[in-house]
C-alpha cells in the first residue's frame, strides 16, 4: 500500500509541474459531477426514463449529496448512449442490455461503440446463459410453478426437485419462498419483455397487433402476476410495492421497446389490452366474453 501511495503521489506531483498549477489538474484527477437536468441535457434522454433504468440497476449508482439530491457523471452518459443505440440498432430488449452493459463500459469508449464489439458481448452471455446454472434453474422452476399453481399450492421441496438442486442449497440463493416469489416476478416481466421484444425488432407494431403480441407473451405467466395482484390487494407486507414496481417496470419496457413519447402511459395501456385479450379468450364462449375494454392506445 505505501509503494502505491507513493507511486500516486509521484503521478500527481509530475502533473502538476507539468500543468503548472493543482487547479489545473484536479479536473483530470475528480470526475466532473452534474445534476440531473444536466445528464437530461447531455444524453437527450428523459429523466423518467433515467430513472427508470435506475430502478432496473442498468446505470452506475449516483453520488448521493441529500436526501433528493445526486449527482451523475460521465459513467453515466456512456452508459445511457449505449442504451440507444443497443436498443435502436440490435433491437435488444433491456433485460438482454443490462447482462451484456457492464463488459461494454469496461472496454475503452471507442471500442464500446463497435457493432462488432456489441455482438461478440451478446454471444458471451448467451454462452453462458447454455450451460444453466442452479441459481438459473431454480428461478425457472419457480416462475413455472408458481404461474402455473399458485403461491399456496407449491412448496420449496418441489421446487428444488424441478431445479436439480439439494434443499439446503436453496437458502444460499434464498432467504425464504416468498422472496423467491418477487425474484419469480421479476423474471416473469424479463421474460415477456424479451420476447414483445423480438417482435417489434425491426420497428413499432400498430397498437392491436402489439397488445395481440403482448397478451400472447403475457398468457403462460398471468396467473402469477394475478397471485402478486391479489396479495397486495389484500395489504400483505411488501406485496404492494413489489406489485407497483413489477406493473410500472413492464409497462415501460413495452412502451420504450413500442418508442412511444409517453413510454409509461403507453405501455399500461397495451398491458391493459393485452389482459383483456386473455380474459376475453378465457371466458370465451360465455356472452361475457364480448364484454371489456376499448382496445385502443396514443403511441
Amino acid at each position: 500500500m505505501r509503494e502505491m501511495g507513493g507511486i500516486l503521489s509521484c503521478t500527481i506531483v509530475d502533473a502538476v509541474r507539468a500543468c503548472g498549477t493543482i487547479d489545473r489538474v484536479a479536473p483530470l484527477l475528480i470526475p466532473e459531477r452534474f445534476s440531473i437536468g444536466e445528464l437530461v441535457a447531455r444524453s437527450g434522454v428523459p429523466g423518467a426514463t433515467i430513472h427508470h433504468y435506475l430502478r432496473l440497476g442498468l446505470l452506475p449508482s449516483a453520488r448521493r449529496t441529500a436526501p433528493n439530491r445526486f449527482l451523475y457523471d460521465e459513467r453515466h452518459v456512456q452508459a445511457l448512449r449505449l442504451i440507444r443505440v443497443l436498443r435502436e440498432r440490435r433491437g435488444l430488449p433491456l433485460p438482454v442490455i443490462r447482462r451484456v452493459l457492464p463488459d461494454l463500459l469496461g472496454l475503452e469508449q471507442e471500442q464500446a461503440f463497435r457493432p462488432e464489439m456489441w455482438d461478440r458481448a451478446v454471444g458471451v452471455h448467451a454462452g453462458r446463459g447454455s450451460r444453466r446454472t442452479p441459481a438459473a434453474r431454480l428461478l425457472d422452476a419457480a416462475v413455472d410453478a408458481f404461474a402455473r399453481r399458485g403461491y399456496a399450492d407449491v412448496n420449496v421441496d418441489e421446487i428444488c426437485r424441478a431445479a436439480r438442486i439439494a434443499k439446503g442449497s436453496f437458502y444460499r440463493h434464498y432467504r425464504s419462498k416468498e422472496e423467491l416469489f418477487f425474484a419469480a416476478a421479476d423474471a416473469a416481466v424479463a421474460e415477456i419483455v424479451e420476447s414483445f421484444g423480438g417482435a417489434v425488432a425491426t420497428g413499432p407494431l400498430p397498437n392491436d397487433r402489439a397488445a395481440e403480441v403482448l397478451a400472447r407473451a403475457m398468457d403462460p405467466k398471468l396467473p402469477l402476476f394475478m397471485e402478486l395482484f391479489t396479495r397486495a390487494i389484500q395489504r400483505r407486507p411488501g406485496y404492494a410495492a413489489v406489485a407497483r414496481r413489477t406493473f410500472t417496470a413492464l409497462a415501460h419496457e413495452v412502451g420504450e421497446l413500442q418508442q412511444a413519447e409517453n413510454a409509461l402511459m403507453s405501455g399500461a395501456l397495451l398491458l391493459q389490452q393485452a389482459a383483456v385479450l386473455v380474459f376475453r379468450r378465457t371466458l370465451e364462449p360465455s356472452p361475457l366474453a364480448a364484454l371489456g375494454l376499448e382496445t385502443s392506445a396514443p403511441a
